[in-house]
């Protein structure tokens, strides 16, 4: 038999299509049932009737100390939801048409809106075993539409089997089938994490070593822009939480990734995380944050594509954090550097990121904020892709037992430093105009009478350029309703 790498990527081994979807999601709800049954039987032995607080089935408090913990009644939950949802994407744009190169139409608005709708089924098993020490939750989601399917099935498992000891097993499936803006694409994607947990000096400072695996492959198309993937991963953590000294944490990380289909592109990535935060006894607060990456090809490649250097600092300070009334400043800067820089294709930037202002926290659960914010690119090697934006926006927040919702619009000004922006060497040619911008963002979950919950979730932009033939809008917006059982 020919090796994988040698079919086509239209013509996989694989099943295609709705048929093929189907039967893999009936695989997916068999392994579900196995799945559930021994969690479910050894739960029942030993559940009480009562859980926390002898509510019936309440779900299991990782909080709690570990010999509370164990000391405690078993439980078990089941969640269940089903509904239908919708999505609904729009872009819009202006080009010059033109026909066999000769006839000029002008310019004309162009749109490429897609609306999708699907049935969507949600279950989530929640409990515990073994007196606590183990807690888990089994999860299956299922949407059906007539554009897009998917099906997801993973498991979170944590089990606390010595004291001051934590082990997590997390693995995850995921198969989707989109035929959204003319493709006729399959994804599939299986992966697991474990992560074992230490705590050390008293429990508030904890090292943590981490294990993960994925893969991912595609067939149909729209796959040749999607590499299939193997990927392995392994990480050291070592955080500390509490007000005295602080909050802190560091990690170290590397992965290896593996892309069959194009052996140039296999790499190597070390990461690092570093995080520091400490509240003064008036209450204000100050964080420094850090985080990169190195990644270098496992064979000579022609491009630099992935041979760089990533990183990023930040900077925050929040006054009177504590208070109904807080002052909050972040400054941030990132950095990409490839090993061979080209004014094409793969270009170092420097982006440099600011944001201050105010924020109001109400007494029923809702918050006020108002921020001017501002930011600055630069690229040695192309200068046309310089620019400064400056704007500010607004973010309203309600979360209460009735209701989560969020609004936050924002405005401003980017202005490019080419000469097609406005300034700059003239000798320097210009892509992009300066414009304006309008940004709205929207979201809400509501419960509703009937055991029924409402989710929407939208994003709205519009650009006005110095340039008209630029001008774009784009629409996003997602509106689902469900019957929780």
């Amino acid at each position: 038999m020919a090796p994988r790498e040698a079919l086509p990527r239209t013509c996989p081994p694989a099943p295609r299509g709705v048929a093929g979807l189907r039967r893999c999601v009936r695989w997916a709800c068999l392994a579900l049932v196995l799945a559930v049954s021994p969690l479910w039987g050894g739960a029942a032995a030993v559940a009480s009737p009562t859980g926390d607080a002898g509510v019936p089935g309440a779900a299991p408090d990782s909080t709690r100390p570990v010999s509370e913990t164990r000391a405690a009644p078993d439980t078990s939950r089941w969640r269940v939801e089903a509904g239908v949802g919708t999505d609904v994407t729009n872009e819009q744009f202006y080009e010059d048409a033109f026909l066999a190169d000769t006839t000029v139409f002008g310019r004309r608005l162009v749109s490429t809106p897609e609306a999708r709708y699907a049935g969507v089924f949600d279950v989530r098993l929640e409990g515990t075993r073994a007196r606590r020490a183990l807690r888990y939750q089994l999860h299956h989601a299922l949407s059906l539409g007539d554009l897009l399917q998917r099906g997801l099935l993973d498991l979170e498992c944590d089990y606390d089997f010595a004291p001051d000891w934590r082990l997590r097993f997390a693995p995850r499936a995921e198969l989707r089938h989109d035929r959204t803006f003319g493709r006729d694409l399959t994804e599939a994607r299986e992966g697991a994490t474990a992560r074992l947990r230490h705590g050390v000096r008293g429990g508030d400072t904890f090292a943590e070593l981490s294990l993960g695996g994925d893969c991912l492959r595609t067939w149909g198309r729209g796959a040749d822009f999607i590499l299939d993937r193997n990927a392995g991963s392994v990480s050291l953590a070592l955080d500390h939480f509490g007000l005295q000294p602080g909050e802190w944490r560091l990690v170290w990380s590397l992965a290896v990734r593996s892309f069959p289909d194009s052996s140039e592109r296999s790499h190597l990535e070390h990461g690092w995380e570093g995080r520091w935060r400490h509240v003064t006894g008036g209450g204000h607060a100050l964080a420094l944050e850090t985080a990169g990456a190195r990644r270098a090809t496992l064979a000579a490649a022609p491009t630099t594509r992935d041979r760089f250097w990533e990183g990023s600092a930040a900077l925050e300070l929040e006054l009177w954090s504590l208070a109904t009334w807080s002052w909050c400043t972040r400054v941030e800067q990132q950095l990409l550097r490839y090993d061979r820089e080209d004014s094409l294709l793969y270009l170092g930037t420097r982006v440099l990121r600011g944001r201050t202002g105010p924020r109001l926290q109400g007494a029923a659960g809702w918050s006020l904020g108002l921020a001017a914010r501002g930011e600055r690119l630069e690229s040695p090697r192309d200068p046309g892709e310089e620019y400064v934006e400056t704007g500010g926006e607004l973010a309203f927040e309600w979360l209460g037992r009735r209701g989560w919702w969020s609004l936050a619009p924002a405005a401003g000004w980017r202005e490019y430093l080419g000469p097609l922006g406005g300034s700059g060497p003239a000798s320097l040619p210009g892509i992009h105009s300066s414009f304006a911008f309008y940004e709205l963002t929207v979201f809400g979950e509501q419960p509703l009478p009937g055991s029924l919950c409402l989710r929407l979730s939208g994003m709205g932009r519009a650009e006005a350029h110095s340039d008209g033939a630029e001008d774009a809008r784009s629409l996003y917006f997602s509106l689902d309703l469900r019957r929780l059982f």
